[in-house]
């Protein structure tokens, strides 16, 4: 009874094995690093967001759309930054695409930030 679990045990290893092999493709340990710090970073630095669009607003159109609008939309992009950093910074040992576009809030200022995996 032993021997059989034994086994199965190695068997479902072993698959589970060459199942997340195209998750390790690469550098495991520089593609893992990059998610953790990719991670601690946008979770710490995700209010950013708020300043970055109230100035990308009030530039793009008025001070008033700035105030007004530029913190709604930086409120949500500082909840949906922060989010992923936080999903990023419990499953970096997982590497994979960044999902934050640009990397850091500080990147690209006076760009959309947009959310999605880039292929």
């Amino acid at each position: 009874m032993i021997l059989h679990r034994t086994a199965g045990i190695t068997v479902l290893a072993t698959g589970l094995l060459f199942a997340a092999t195209p998750v390790f493709a690469g550098d495991y340990a520089t593609d893992s690093g990059a998610k953790f710090s990719r991670g601690l970073a946008n979770t710490v630095t995700g209010w950013g967001e708020i300043p970055k669009n109230i100035a990308n607003e009030s530039h793009d159109k008025n001070a008033f759309a700035g105030v007004t609008y530029g913190t709604a939309k930086g409120t949500a992009h500082t909840v949906g930054r922060t989010v992923v950093g936080a999903f990023d910074l419990v499953t970096f040992f997982v590497p994979t695409d960044e999902y934050v576009h640009s990397t850091y809030v500080w990147e690209g200022t006076g760009n959309e930030t947009s959310y999605g995996s880039r292929y």
